[in-house]
């Protein structure tokens, strides 16, 4: 233990950009500033020094600043040198910077205290130490802090022990209901560190989600959801979707009983897993993929946040399930072209075609085909061509282009 600051001193100083001396010399000249790296960066770092982990180099530091966030990120700007970008962007809800250096981002945040008044809201913010501001975070790994002046390692929850143990443990007993995102990110983290939720924590995931979800409230007259719970949910899933496994981490939520937070109808199976694995080779919602066959979609749009266009999406996915339900007998007939036609018609969104595909069932393929091959081919006759056989502009013209492109869109299939 007496040996993990010189470690962690020493991983810091090989940070890009000269980043861990510059922000010395901003605490010399602002001695009564502290500055403490903290979070994912400080746990991964304890990570591989006693799991022998190798991680890539950071593009995400975090950083916790007992002073002006601004003022440090702007030191940083002014002084830094041999960069091709160097941005800041500012957040005054929470006295928070975001600082992108080339493909590094900083974010600094002014120490705070968090109070949730009602779950899911944003919380009431007011200044704060980096010990008081550790209370705020997720998880015991994620609330050790390295603070640059002294040296100091902030570990009041026995983080270090919990890495040790590979042990994921809330911070505390109200963490679930504040943010229920810290729900999938618990999940994140399980499936990206190999660490195991501790008892105690999934104990506490269970109990809360029991009570999901949370009550709407009234804001001028109409019933409105906490927003933070959706734009937290959704962000973490988003960032899920780009960097993990989104597959292990639904799985892992329905193995943990709490795969509700999304979606109680959610039926992890084979079928679901492949649906989810293709719904992300084909670029598509996979918002939608998760909530398609959610119960009392009104409550669940609101909740998610679900616009308008990704309404349509899911309303017109539901008919065209129900109408081949019904029809089955007729459709395994159709042709490409007759494909092609009840698609085009009905003026499908690529989302809701993709939504079919990786459905998948008896008619995936018709769906696929069309979205990679049907909708590209044309007639071998244009409107010039067909003026000079002596058509005349206009509706008759138009289906007979019609007509020769189905007609070249079934000899694809023998082709």
């Amino acid at each position: 233990m007496n040996d993990l600051p010189e470690y962690i001193h020493e991983q810091l100083t090989g940070i890009p950009f000269n980043l861990f001396n510059l922000i010395s010399d901003y605490i010399e000249i602002n001695i009564d500033t502290k500055v403490a790296f903290v979070g994912g960066f400080i746990r991964d770092l304890l990570i591989a020094k006693f799991h022998k982990n190798t991680f890539p180099k950071p593009i995400d530091i975090d950083l916790v600043i007992e002073g002006s966030s601004l003022s440090l990120a702007k030191f940083i700007k002014t002084n830094i040198s041999n960069v091709e970008i160097c941005l800041i962007k500012e957040f005054d809800l929470y006295n928070t910077v975001e600082l992108n250096i080339n493909d590094l981002k900083i974010d600094i945040a002014a120490a705070r205290k968090e109070i949730y008044n009602f779950p899911g809201l944003n919380p009431v913010v007011t200044k704060a130490t980096i010990e008081e501001d550790l209370k705020r975070r997720d998880f015991t790994i994620n609330a050790i802090a390295y603070e640059v002046s002294t040296k100091k390692i902030y570990d009041l929850y026995d983080g270090i022990t919990h890495i040790k143990k590979k042990k994921l443990y809330l911070l505390h007993k109200n963490s679930i209901r504040d943010d229920p995102s810290r729900l999938i990110r618990c999940a994140k983290y399980a499936s990206r560190l190999n660490f195991n939720i501790a008892k105690s924590s999934l104990t506490q995931s269970q109990q809360t989600v029991c009570k999901w979800p949370w009550k709407s409230y009234q804001s001028k007259g109409r019933k409105v959801f906490p927003p933070a719970i959706s734009i937290r949910l959704r962000m973490e899933l988003s960032e899920i979707y780009r960097f993990d496994n989104l597959s292990n981490i639904i799985s892992i939520l329905d193995e943990w009983k709490i795969i509700s937070i999304l979606n109680k109808n959610i039926q992890v199976n084979d079928k679901f897993l492949r649906g989810l694995n293709w719904i992300k080779k084909l670029e598509g919602n996979y918002m939608l993929f998760l909530l398609k066959n959610a119960e009392d979609f009104e409550n669940t749009f609101q909740r998610f946040f679900i616009n308008h266009k990704e309404q349509k999406i899911i309303e017109d996915y539901l008919d065209i399930s129900k109408i081949l339900e019904t029809k089955k007998d007729v459709y395994l007939n159709f042709s490409p072209s007759n494909w092609t036609e009840f698609i085009e018609n009905r003026n499908l969104n690529e989302d809701t075609v993709k939504l079919l595909i990786c459905d998948g069932g008896i008619f995936w393929r018709p769906f696929f085909r069309w979205l990679f091959i049907y909708r590209f081919i044309k007639s071998n006759k244009d409107g010039e061509i067909l003026k000079k056989q002596g058509w005349e502009p206009g509706k008759e013209m138009g289906k007979e282009i019609e007509r020769l492109r189905y007609l070249e869109i079934d000899k694809s299939r023998k082709n």
